[in-house]
């Protein structure tokens, strides 16, 4: 009797020790996957707010290239700056906030196809926003100061050179920006190959 009581009591302490262990191992888990989350929302709204205000920027562009119409050395790389912004605008319309009701490959998935478009749309929005960047200011600067930027060439060399230092920091930093993006990107599938392994594991 002694004996199947300390069986007993060996056999419910074991299933109590299991359930504690399993307990734990769910709790990580939702740890881990609301910090996946929110690392995951952070860069996709930093990534969506550009996506919008590149629509803002090309709405500017052709506001300032209708003010300056009639000089065509403005007007146009203004237009072809708006045109830019609008390519990017729709560049970057397959951008979308992660459904967290799907299952956990398929957020893998998710995350693994938006640091793929982000590296390669990388470049080419610091090529755009440098761009933007050239078209306007003229039209602003005459418009603002009534500095014709084309018929100065003391003013177009300043322009040019203080042109030339903003899009050098403007290049540094995208680039600075970009890889911290995927290096949060990284750790963040790190975490959901994880969870999915503890899936794996828990379904054998």
């Amino acid at each position: 009797m002694e004996l199947d009581e300390l069986k007993n009591l060996w056999q419910a302490e074991h299933r109590n020790l299991n359930s504690r262990i399993k307990l734990n191992e769910e709790l990580l888990m939702k740890m881990n996957m609301e910090k996946a989350a929110g690392d995951i929302n952070k860069i996709v709204n930093i990534s969506l707010f550009g996506r919008n205000m590149a629509l803002i920027y090309c709405l500017v562009s052709i506001g300032l290239a209708v003010s300056m119409i009639e000089s065509i050395e403005y007007s146009i790389p203004a237009i072809l700056g708006a045109l830019a912004m609008l390519w990017s605008f729709i560049s970057h319309l397959s951008i979308k906030k992660p459904n967290y009701k799907d299952s956990i490959i398929q957020l893998h998935k998710t995350i693994c196809t938006f640091k793929i478009h982000l590296a390669a749309n990388a470049k080419y929005d610091i090529i755009i926003v440098a761009f933007w960047f050239l078209s306007v200011v003229p039209i602003v600067l005459n418009v603002t100061y009534k500095v014709s930027l084309y018929n100065n060439n003391q003013v177009l060399a300043i322009f040019c050179l203080v042109a030339g230092i903003i899009l050098t920091l403007t290049i540094i930093l995208s680039r600075k920006a970009y890889a911290e993006y995927d290096r949060q990107l990284k750790i963040t599938q790190d975490q959901l190959a994880e969870l999915i392994e503890f899936e794996k594991n828990n379904l054998r």
